[in-house]
């Protein structure tokens, strides 16, 4: 899960000049992505991946619904729907990924695939022709997930890489979606219902087993905790930093993912992760 304001304050940062960030905010940001990664590692440690995706989606609903209920965002509602749904595909898909590869190849491809997604985009489909700062960007990022996809079907773990990309597929869908939304409403307000709606469709798409989520309880809940600790963190940085540098500095998270992994991490997965984090950055300039 990440927060829905994070895609729109990215974007709405670009338009403005850049300043050195000051030292709060960048503490704030680097703890926000130690908390992101941290959940991931909970979520890829816990044998019951879907079942605890279910129960974090359905905890930070709940924990976020004095927001929807102060400031509601049913204005939104198909967006929430919208959100909702690939959000779910999300979670189902990391869960996958999780499942089938080691931390230090699924996260960073997960993390890097959708800003390279959002670039060709404007490409192919708005026929947007980006500025050479953004290109090169654009080229480390594929330079990066290349090397860490190999270094994954070195591994044997072709099939998380695959899982990875989808995942990355995900994100960049429910970040458009969320984009748009939170032009309109709060994005507490707008995160409760999509991340509610979530785990109410992974709950579905369990069968409403309660024996598999009563045993995914806790790790579910820590899973929620972390995620809405590193939005809350990077809400409060957004007030102390420029929207743009904030939003890509977070991607830091990618190489604490790999350093929390408990699997072996080759030079080519440092290398790669390196770039991938790189390239995020030098395409929001």
């Amino acid at each position: 899960m990440s927060a829905a304001a994070f895609a729109f304050a990215h974007l709405a940062g670009l338009a403005g000049g850049l300043s050195p960030i000051p030292p709060l905010a960048l503490a704030l940001v680097l703890l926000a992505a130690f908390f992101h990664a941290g959940w991931n590692l909970v979520l890829h440690e816990t044998p019951d991946r879907p079942a605890a995706m279910a129960v974090a989606g359905v905890a930070s609903g709940l924990l976020l619904l004095p927001f929807a209920v102060l400031s509601p965002p049913w204005q939104v509602a198909p967006l929430i729907l919208l959100s909702a749904a690939a959000e779910t595909a999300y979670a189902v898909l990391l869960a996958a990924a999780y499942h089938r590869g080691a931390l230090a190849i699924a996260y960073p491809i997960a993390r890097g695939t959708a800003p390279i997604l959002v670039t060709l985009g404007g490409v192919v489909v708005l026929a947007q022709i980006p500025p050479p700062l953004n290109v090169v960007g654009a080229v480390l990022l594929l330079c990066g997930l290349t090397l860490v996809g190999l270094a994954g079907h070195r591994q044997g773990e072709l099939a998380a890489v695959v899982f990875a990309l989808l995942t990355g597929v995900a994100i960049a869908s429910y970040q458009l979606v969320d984009a748009r939304a939170v032009q309109s409403v709060s994005p507490v307000a707008y995160l409760g219902p999509v991340l509610g709606l979530q785990g109410l469709l992974l709950v579905g798409w369990l069968r409403g087993d309660v024996k598999r989520l009563r045993g995914s309880l806790g790790t579910g809940v820590k899973i929620a905790i972390g995620s809405l600790v590193s939005y809350v963190l990077v809400l409060f940085a957004f007030q102390q930093a420029h929207a743009g540098q904030v939003a890509t500095l977070r991607e830091m998270s990618v190489l604490v993912g790999v350093f929390l992994s408990r699997s072996q991490r080759t030079w080519q997965v440092w290398l790669g992760a390196a770039l991938v984090v790189l390239g995020v950055v030098l395409t929001a300039l």
